[in-house]
């Protein structure tokens, strides 16, 4: 274990073997940091979250409560997760990649799940609760606005199936 300067750690996190924590990061109460993974420098780690083995946080990630992160998820810099998002395993979400905890209504909705072995590209952004099957790949600027099942190459504003 491997824990930088400044950080603010609540005291019931757990923090396994192997782990890595950077500079100047918020890690509150209930999270669990497993075998392996990386926090990286400004990070905000909301209650309750779960980062799984392998995991990469690269650095300004924030999350807001009970995210799951399971082994070898990486989340590019300056990533923001809203509550109860379910990252499966190999995911990649590119940097200010973004999901969304609200409809144009104002209604508050999470849950969004990305799926195994599932790329984001840099700077999309996921309407609230969406499903993002596996092996699917959405290209950089993306917008998801519906549920993606069938695999794929996606693009777009919103984003369509290219190939």
């Amino acid at each position: 274990m491997n824990i930088g300067q400044y950080n603010i750690i609540a005291d019931d996190v757990i923090i396994e073997e192997g782990v890595e924590v950077g500079n100047f990061n918020v890690i509150a109460s209930g999270t669990i940091l497993r075998k392996g993974s990386v926090v990286g420098n400004y990070c905000e780690i909301g209650k309750n979250n779960d980062v799984g083995e392998n995991t990469i946080l690269q650095g300004r990630v924030r999350t807001a409560s009970g995210c799951i992160f399971e082994k070898n998820v990486t989340v590019k810099y300056g990533t923001i997760l809203t509550s109860d998002v379910l990252l499966k395993e190999g995911c990649f979400l590119g940097p200010h990649t973004i999901t969304l905890g609200s409809t144009h209504e104002r209604i508050t909705k999470h849950g969004t799940v990305i799926g195994k072995n599932t790329y984001i590209g840099a700077g999309s952004k996921i309407a609230a609760d969406t499903k993002i099957g596996d092996n699917i790949v959405v290209g950089a600027l993306g917008f998801v606005n519906k549920d993606l099942t069938e695999e794929g190459i996606y693009a777009g504003l919103p984003v369509k199936k290219i190939k």
